[in-house]
């Protein structure tokens, strides 16, 4: 039991390390990274659901021009 309690902390310290690194050397803005995460979050859940048939998926969910 103590070592699962160990690699659950050393994964999510790890996770955070990470995510940090991340916001320290992207070229965006904080505005500009939270519009794309949310806008990729929307696209991938988009996709889910055609594939679940949640929904009529008739439109084609593209990437955004950069």
């Amino acid at each position: 039991m103590k070592q699962t309690g160990l690699c659950i902390v050393t994964l999510l310290g790890g996770a955070l390390m990470g995510a940090a690194i991340a916001m320290l050397v992207t070229p965006k803005t904080g505005r500009q990274m939270r519009d794309h995460i949310r806008d990729f979050i929307s696209d991938e859940m988009e996709k889910m659901r055609c594939k679940c048939g949640e929904h009529d998926c008739h439109t084609e969910v593209t990437e955004p021009i950069k």
